[in-house]
């Protein structure tokens, strides 16, 4: 093996490291993100917290997740006891309860184009970024 190619290999094993997850305290979370948790999840703590290279990942002490922006806003949210109505605008939530009354919001995922929730019961709909319905699916 030359040097040059050693020397790339030695560079790059602490380099990846940067860029690895690692747990951190609450306290080191973006004021954006704790606001959020605070807010949306009153009575509910963060129990780990996981920063990767530009995202944090944080589960609560009832098991909810929430993904986070290197900015801390949020991206995910994965509750079975229900994502709050408050993360989501209220025409989403009134078409949602409306739809399915009986159903309850168990994932929401916001992407650049939109928002994408998924039901407890199966049913999946997605949203443009002003709340407007534009596709749904049973989850088979």
């Amino acid at each position: 093996m030359n040097k040059l190619a050693v020397i790339l290999m030695v560079l790059a094993i602490p380099a990846a490291g940067l860029f690895a997850d690692r747990v951190i305290p609450v306290e080191k979370l973006p004021q954006q993100a704790k606001d959020f948790i605070s807010t949306n999840f009153s009575g509910k703590t963060a129990t780990y917290v996981e920063a990767d290279y530009n995202e944090y990942e944080v589960t609560l002490n009832d098991g909810t997740e929430i993904s986070f922006s290197g900015k801390g806003e949020w991206k995910e949210v994965k509750s079975y006891t229900g994502v709050p109505a408050a993360v989501l605008s209220s025409s989403i939530t009134n078409q949602v309860t409306q739809n399915y009354p009986d159903a309850i919001i168990i994932e929401a995922e916001k992407n650049w184009n939109g928002i994408e929730l998924k039901l407890s019961n199966r049913m999946e709909m997605y949203f443009d970024n002003s709340g407007k319905l534009i596709g749904q699916k049973f989850d088979d």
